[in-house]
């Protein structure tokens, strides 16, 4: 259900190849675990803003920020507790209102129903971790 709906606000899933990802603090690593999945708007601000979105598989919420891998509490927009889509609406639409509005498409953007054989494997495991959470 997540899913569906944050694609139909434009969303689109970012998959990781690799589990830690470089940062730039301290040139450690960052650990993402299976349960989150991380999601980029399709659409980045007039001024060049990107929109992530953070959702986990166990938990509700959602978490939407300016960077992928968060550095700092500036990179958060805002962190809602439970999974009603209104106050996530409301936050995109804040956002792009914050940023002087949509600008054209980011790239390089997943297009819906294109997906490779990793995504394939990403999803098939999320599938089998909600059902035996279920």
């Amino acid at each position: 259900m997540k899913d569906t709906y944050l694609r139909t606000l434009g969303f689109v899933p970012l998959l990781p190849s690799y589990s830690v990802y470089p940062t730039s603090r301290y040139g450690e690593g960052a650990y993402i675990p299976p349960t989150d999945v991380r999601y980029r708007h399709a659409h980045a601000a007039q001024d060049g803003t990107t929109l992530f979105l953070y959702s986990w598989l166990y938990e509700p919420g959602y978490m939407l920020t300016t960077q992928e891998n968060i550095s700092s509490m500036a990179d958060i927009v805002a962190e809602l507790d439970s999974d009603d889509p209104a106050p996530v609406l409301a936050q995109v639409n804040a956002f792009f209102l914050r940023h002087g509005g949509m600008a054209q498409a980011a790239a390089p953007a997943v297009q819906a129903g294109t997906y490779s054989s990793t995504d394939e494997e990403f999803f098939r495991v999320a599938v089998i971790l909600q059902e035996q959470a279920a």
